[in-house]
């Protein structure tokens, strides 16, 4: 519900009409806004009742101990302008996410004084909201890489754990962020622990959960996996900006927003580092370089599963360090006929197709661009630049492609056009290995290869000779810019015995059938 409605231009009220339109509202004023610094301010109430799962955005969950409230989308945002589509109006659609313009937000949250109450930004008054003992223990969890524990399990019950008082007030600050977020329980369990950042500021982990999901198999290592998370993120691509990094675990599955996320409160071990270092990676895609998820999710969900496979296998020495996966079974997959390209708006997708098409094609596909085709260096390189060039504004895909080009150094457009652009196929194939003899320079093999697709990959050999000795010979994918076979010369005096196109699987050949040679 909103109600009293007020605009005011230069710091005076003015005539206007206002227009509701689903999830939209459109004020039309009477004068226009002035070029170079006009300014106007809206001001409105509204009210809302707190859905139960609000479309896994936000919701309550009722524990043993209390209630847990996870507070999202509950203010009206400004709608992005922008220099490409000027007013960005799609409506919320639930498929497609939110395209949010940045500003500051100061905001306070009024409670239980048996709550806590954690938020977006930084707390700006923990001395009127916590005890004597847990202000003392917040502060000490400032200066600290050892985890500590401000409200303990044995605490949630225990009066003395909160302010002898009716009602107090949370109050947060949040700069250049594109949103806010916020939860609320007097069931919380709250532990914390200093974040280092690589310029030398510091951030604060903060994880809060009930007594349920407590325990080191579950939340109870909550904070530890934020501060891994973020200042993996924070040394390998940009700095993280807010000075507190929340989780809350709650009945919302897996939701981010800046400073803030909402995982599901039953996860364990793999699965609680996994959402929590997924929605974290949310604060780089799209919380600082902020693109638009209502057209092109792929640009943070597939980003962000990108950057997660590599935080997964640095945390703890690997101890979530994912599995490799057949990249020929999934090439096989993608060419169902049903599995749209990635350029599509998410409403527009089926939506069983939507987990594919948001999350890991794009991501397979940053990989095979890192692993098999620039390099870890040059990729690192141009995808950090990426970042730093477009935080805090609004990228779209050409921007991102041609950004990627110009870190790289590479024509890239073949790879945009088969893998974003489209599904091609690819399907390399072995057409003949023949001796070639003569002196100890000359003497080896011509393995001829042929692309019989559309979609270029470099050429990946694994080749046996008699003795056993293996070997990988890559061969760049610019072979194919003019031709449909190409010659793989391999300098040998030993006789080959096998000769495998991708023996490991990184690319997404379709067809394994052509790919093998043996004597």
């Amino acid at each position: 519900t909103i109600d009293g409605l007020s605009v005011l231009q230069k710091g005076k009220s003015v005539k206007f009409t206002s227009l509701i339109e689903d999830t939209r509202m459109q004020i039309r004023l009477d004068k226009p806004m002035e070029a170079e610094g006009d300014v106007v301010t809206i001001k409105m109430n509204f009210s809302f009742i707190v859905p139960i799962n609000g479309s896994d955005r936000m919701g309550h969950l009722t524990t043993k101990n209390g209630e847990i409230f996870s507070i999202a989308q509950w203010f009206p945002r400004m709608c992005v302008y922008d220099d490409v589509l000027g007013w960005n109006t799609l409506p919320y659609w639930g498929a497609g996410e939110f395209y949010c313009e940045f500003g500051d937000i100061d905001f306070s949250v009024t409670a239980p004084a048996s709550h806590i109450v954690m938020g977006s930004g930084e707390l700006l008054n923990p001395q009127e909201v916590f005890t004597a003992e847990q202000l003392s223990r917040w502060n000490a969890a400032k200066t600290s890489d050892e985890v500590v524990t401000v409200r303990s399990e044995s605490e949630v019950n225990d009066p003395k754990s909160r302010p002898a008082k009716d009602k107090l007030t949370w109050k947060f600050r949040m700069k250049n962020t594109r949103d806010a977020a916020w939860g609320s329980s007097k069931s919380f369990v709250l532990d914390a622990v200093r974040i280092n950042l690589p310029s030398g500021k510091k951030s604060l982990a903060v994880a809060v959960h009930p007594v349920e999901s407590n325990g080191k198999d579950g939340y109870g290592r909550a904070a530890e996996y934020i501060k891994g998370s973020v200042e993996h993120y924070s040394e390998k691509w940009f700095e993280y900006p807010y000075p507190m990094a929340v989780n809350v675990a709650s009945n919302v599955g897996g939701m981010e927003y800046p400073g803030i996320v909402f995982c599901g409160w039953k996860a364990k071990g793999a699965d609680a580092w996994g959402v929590i270092d997924h929605e974290f990676g949310h604060t780089w895609f799209p919380m600082i370089v902020g693109s638009n998820e209502r057209k092109f999710g792929w640009m943070d969900e597939g980003f962000n599963t990108f950057i997660n496979g590599l935080s997964s296998a640095a945390f703890n020495n690997g101890e979530y360090k994912p599995e490799r996966q057949d990249m020929h079974q999934i090439g096989k997959y993608l060419q169902n006929p049903e599995v749209e390209h990635i350029m599509l708006t998410p409403d527009a997708m089926r939506e069983r197709n939507i987990g594919v098409n948001l999350y890991s094609k794009p991501g397979w596909g940053l990989d095979i661009l890192r692993n098999e085709v620039l390099g870890a260096d040059r990729f690192d390189y141009a995808f950090k630049k990426y970042i730093e060039q477009w935080a805090y504004k609004h990228p779209t895909p050409q921007d991102f492609f041609r950004s990627m080009e110009n870190g790289a150094g590479e024509d890239l457009s073949w790879f945009w056009r088969g893998w974003f652009m489209d599904n091609w196929k690819m399907d390399q194939a072995i057409n003949s290995v023949t001796e070639v003899k003569g002196s100890n320079a000359e003497a080896g093999y011509n393995i001829v290869v042929a692309n019989l697709e559309q979609m270029p990959m470099p050429i990946i050999l694994g080749i046996t000779t008699k003795s056993g000795k293996k070997e990988i010979v890559k061969v760049p994918v610019d072979v194919w810019m003019r031709n449909k076979v190409w010659t793989v010369h391999y300098p040998t005096t030993e006789e080959v015995v096998s000769v495998v196109i991708d023996p490991n699987h990184v690319l997404p050949d379709i067809n394994d059938t052509n790919n093998t040679w043996n004597k």
